[in-house]
């Protein structure tokens, strides 16, 4: 008993080394695997993000469109050869055009496109680079349109011009899987020479205008002034008319009171001292006149005489010619001559 104790306890000692070794391998074997399930898990899955679409390809060959959301794929086998976006980009492109008055006018044009969810193939491969391609594609037909319009034109119908880069840009580009969304004329800059005689055009047709419209004005003042004078001849004509008939209508009065004071006298008499009673009181109104200075009047007896019967005269021939208009010219003839006898300096 005693020589066979120590073989059996260094045997039980083997198993134990023998165990505790198994189990460190398979822990070890356990973290492997995980490991290993982890790079496949992560190497299947991938995310793609929202508006955006990646091209997968197996042996270097197209094999589908992942779009947005979780999706997996082959390790080894299968690889994410591009990301294409969905989202409206927006390019600006300069350019120079001629017009049909030979005149050269740069121009912005500013197109907005997309690429098209079905075609998002089409897209990654077909061209390599869309910016150039559509660039090319617009300056081809802005300078068509341009072609064909003067530059007044261009300036009016912009609308005009982007509708036909809509219409011919998208049939082209619809191959190569995108859309044209709108196409705008951001920009119109003719040369500066060329923009200083505009102006100069513009404000000699605006000067055109002025003076036509000034001289319009001036012709219907003066039409309006001739009418208004006129009218004012007729009503002055007519206020002098119904003064004189005023006037022989008190001095008929006042020769009726006269004579119904001095029944004696006759009715000439009486006309002549009315007369000259007028006389005195324009004279006396001359004098108080503002801008009267001097008045020279004659104070003999024969010349206020003279006077005194060459106004009932006048007054005479005034009430015939008033109840004879036929009369007129015979009338009046030429055997009156205008009384002269005092002068009136005055002031203008």
């Amino acid at each position: 008993m005693e020589t066979f104790t120590p073989g059996i306890f260094q045997f039980g000692t083997f198993l134990s080394q023998v165990d505790s070794t198994t189990i460190g391998l398979g822990a070890v074997g356990n973290v492997v695997f995980i490991i290993v399930c982890l790079w496949i898990f992560f190497s299947c899955a991938f995310v793609v993000g929202q508006q955006d679409v990646l091209i997968i390809q197996r042996f270097g060959k197209f094999l589908r469109v992942a779009q947005a959301g979780l999706n997996f794929k082959i390790p080894l086998l299968d690889k994410v050869a591009g990301k294409v976006s969905l989202r409206i980009q927006e390019l600006d492109i300069p350019g120079q055009f001629k017009t049909s008055d030979n005149v050269f006018v740069n121009m912005i044009i500013r197109v907005q496109f997309s690429v098209i969810p079905e075609k998002s193939a089409d897209a990654f491969y077909k061209l390599s680079s869309p910016g150039q391609q559509i660039s090319a594609f617009v300056l081809n037909v802005v300078r068509g349109e341009v072609a064909k319009m003067i530059l007044r034109d261009v300036f009016e119908h912009q609308d005009s011009i982007g509708s036909a880069i809509n219409q011919q840009l998208s049939l082209s580009m619809m191959e190569f899987g995108f859309q044209i969304r709108n196409a705008l004329v951001n920009e119109v800059r003719p040369a500066e020479e060329v923009v200083q005689a505009m102006n100069r055009v513009l404000a000699t047709e605006n000067d055109k205008v002025a003076a036509k419209n000034q001289g319009e004005a001036q012709k219907l003042r003066a039409v309006l002034n001739a009418e208004a004078e006129a009218e004012s001849k007729r009503l002055q004509g007519e206020g002098i008319a119904k003064q004189r008939e005023a006037i022989v209508t008190g001095l008929a009065a006042s020769v009726d009171s006269l004579k119904a004071a001095m029944p004696e006298a006759n009715a000439s008499d009486l006309m002549r001292l009315v007369l000259l009673n007028q006389y005195f009181d324009a004279l006396r109104d001359i004098a108080h006149g503002e801008k009267s200075k001097v008045v020279f009047m004659s104070s003999s007896p024969n010349a206020i005489q003279s006077f005194s019967d060459q106004l009932y005269q006048a007054m005479v021939g005034a009430n015939e010619t008033s109840n004879h208009p036929a009369n007129t010219g015979a009338g009046q003839g030429g055997n009156q001559k205008k009384p002269n006898i005092f002068d009136v300096t005055t002031d203008k």
